[in-house]
């Protein structure tokens, strides 16, 4: 049967390879006829339920129009299917570019060295090809580092593929500066940055004398980067003196990511610093003073009055909690602070808890986390929790950890619980398999699985941690567990011997119907040229967004959803961090919450860049509602996060959002 099906594949490339230009095709896509719609229906399902089916995949290839095509390829290399990996190789050849980049990015969604010739071979095709080439010999890593080298020896003549070259060879350990070096002061400012980055990113020391003859380029983003570069872990000694120099004047910096990155580095270079670091608390970003705030204890002694000064000053309620939290690890209270223990806003009480559990001596800690467990707020006892579990075990903490979280496994809060039982797992035993499956069971009633999945954690790590101590008793208390319908639930388990029947459990799949249904009102209008969009209503203003209806229908189709539902509305922007990303959507506050079920990942070709809209994730296919906006280009998470739009209007908004602002609401545009 294995020798057939490769003589298929055999056959099948050879005709997809002679398959004609794709122009006419593409053209024609825009009329989705009912035979194409149930088709993309079917792929749909199959890239949803991470299946490979090859008697579907092998008839798109040889007869469907241009755009399902490049979403055959794009879904093979999402589902992982390995069987048809000798196909992507040859479709990177492919006459259609669409397809031939799809196939090229597809190979690097589940890397194989045994497909470095390919994709070096596509780094000669057109751009689109070269470039998602290029990234996933990045991430095939090590094994492509020859290859790599070999581009940026002898550079294709397209800027953007000389970037993506640059950026892969960040992912390579060391970083080859020799050859990057020489990128820094070409005429191409996408190129120079992707240098920059690459020597940054990695924090390579020996390209750090480079980087600092930059700290004038007219780009903004290759002036971020060598701020970001020029930390003292990074320079060092020897090239302190002219990164301190570089600092200051880049902490003045017209843009205000450049100013961001600034401060932070230059906090690290020490107390001889505290002048140029105070002075960025009164900048007129919020969120380089929030930066400020994280990077000051660097520069700043634990005795100095500047502390309560600070506070004082800024009243603003992410710059004083990073200002508290600064300070508690410079062993530093700040008096004023106290009110925060009982203030009406739980996040205040919260951040004050877990100062108090970095700076405080054992005894005060005690205290504080015992009023903040008592609290009525779950969001506030859940992270109590975290914090006594992490301190539970130091020499003088008294009781063991088992002791002190086990009466939190019965909170009425499923993260309360999850907290606690995520803080067992560390000392694991045999005899925590019934703690495990009792929690297991009582958590079935959630709507969250946080509770579920953090008790099949504790039972897999009791059975690594200690399986021969399974006896019979043990052994049927864990195969009496109803196998769960939730793929999550049951990759946690994996490994767990009397749990195995869970991995033969019948999958749980969405109707065909549903399919159908995002083919017609998602990827349809998409063809027809419709580019969706919605409008984000924040307290600072509005953000319009557009949505990749084709590259993430799935992701699109669920944030619309929950749009209409009113999901979003008055939620707030629950992490923020300068020069990096907003996050929101969820409707705890906390960075706990969803919607109570998981969506797939849709891994796609679209770059992290200023504006790009992700799905937030706990780990593979864990999305939900929480979704974050880059404020700078964030390459790192290319391939890894589900891209999905991208603002289109409002973008200084973007810059002044702090972290706790509000979400008024979510409009879907006609």
């Amino acid at each position: 049967m294995s020798t057939f099906r490769s003589n298929a594949a055999s056959v099948l490339l050879a005709l997809v390879v002679l398959a004609p230009p794709a122009t006419a095709q593409v053209r024609s896509a825009d009329r989705m006829t009912p035979r194409d719609a149930a088709r993309a229906a079917r792929l749909l399902r199959m890239a949803d339920a991470r299946t490979l089916d090859t008697a579907l995949v092998d008839s798109l290839l040889l007869g469907a129009p241009s755009w399902l095509r490049a979403q055959t390829v794009l879904a093979v290399g999402q589902v992982h299917g390995k069987a048809r990996l000798g196909a992507l190789r040859t479709l990177t050849r492919d006459a259609d570019t669409a397809v031939g980049a799809n196939a090229a990015f597809a190979l690097g969604l589940m890397p194989d060295s045994a497909s470095i010739d390919a994709l070096v071979g596509a780094l000669a095709r057109p751009t689109p090809v070269a470039v998602e080439a290029a990234w996933s010999l990045g991430e095939i890593g090590a094994p492509a580092r020859f290859a790599i080298e070999r581009g940026l020896e002898a550079p294709p003549n397209a800027a953007s593929v000389r970037a993506a070259l640059l950026t892969a060879a960040a992912r390579l350990r060391p970083v080859p500066v020799k050859l990057i070096a020489p990128f820094l002061t070409v005429p191409e400012a996408e190129v120079r940055r992707a240098a920059a980055y690459a020597i940054a990113r990695p924090r390579a020391k020996d390209g750090v004398r480079a980087l600092m003859a930059l700290q004038r380029d007219p780009d903004a983003g290759v002036r971020a980067q060598v701020a970001l570069a020029l930390a003292k872990a990074t320079t060092g000694d020897s090239l302190g003196r002219g990164a301190v120099d570089a600092l200051r004047r880049l902490i003045a910096d017209k843009d205000r990511l450049v100013r961001t990155n600034a401060v932070r580095s230059l906090a690290t270079h020490g107390e001889d610093q505290q002048g140029a670091v105070l002075g960025a608390f009164a900048d007129p970003d919020p969120n380089v003073r929030v930066a400020a705030a994280q990077s000051v204890r660097f520069a700043l002694r634990a005795e100095s009055a500047e502390w309560d000064s600070l506070w004082s000053e800024d009243t603003t309620y992410m710059v004083r909690r990073e200002l508290l939290l600064s300070a508690a690890r410079a062993s530093r209270a700040i008096a004023a602070a106290a009110a925060w223990a009982s203030d009406p806003d739980w996040r205040r009480r919260a951040a004050f808890t877990q100062a108090e559990a970095i700076r405080a001596p054992l005894a005060v800690r005690a205290a504080t986390l015992a009023a903040a467990l008592k609290d009525g707020d779950a969001r506030v006892r859940g992270d109590a929790v975290q914090l006594l579990a992490s301190m539970a075990d130091s020499a003088d903490a008294g009781p063991r950890r088992r002791d002190v979280l086990l009466p939190w496994l019965t909170d009425r809060d499923p993260i309360v619980r999850a907290a606690a039982l995520d803080g067992l797992r560390g000392g694991a035993r045999a005899a925590d398999a019934a703690i495990a499956t009792q929690s297991y069971r009582e958590a079935l009633e959630d709507s969250e699985a946080d509770a579920r999945m953090a008790a099949l954690r504790l039972l897999a790590a009791a059975w690594t941690r200690d399986s021969a101590s399974f006896g019979p008793v043990g052994r049927l208390l864990l195969s009496a567990l109803p196998p769960s319908a939730d793929p999550l639930e049951r990759a946690e388990v994996t490994g767990v011997s009397p749990l195995a029947s869970w991995h033969n459990a019948a999958r749980v799949e969405r109707p065909l119907a549903f399919y159908d249904s995002v083919v017609r009102t998602v990827l349809a209008p998409a063809l027809g040229g419709r580019r969706p969009r919605a409008r984000l209503v924040t307290e600072r203003g509005a953000l319009t967004i557009e949505l990749f209806a084709l590259d993430a229908p799935l992701t699109m189709h669920n944030f619309a959803t929950l749009a209409r539902r009113g999901f979003f509305k008055g939620t707030r922007f629950h992490r923020v961090v300068p020069n990096f990303v907003v996050q929101d959507g969820d409707p705890r506050g906390d960075g706990n919450g969803g919607p109570g079920y998981a969506i797939r990942d849709e891994f796609n070709r679209r770059r992290y860049t200023r504006g790009s809209i992700g799905m937030a994730l706990s780990g593979p296919d864990t999305g939900g509602s929480q979704y974050f906006i880059c404020h700078s280009p964030q390459p790192h998470l290319d391939g890894h996060y589900t891209v999905f739009g991208r603002i289109v209007g409002g973008e200084a908004i973007l810059d002044r959002i702090v972290q706790g602002d509000q979400l008024l609401r979510v409009e879907l545009l006609p």
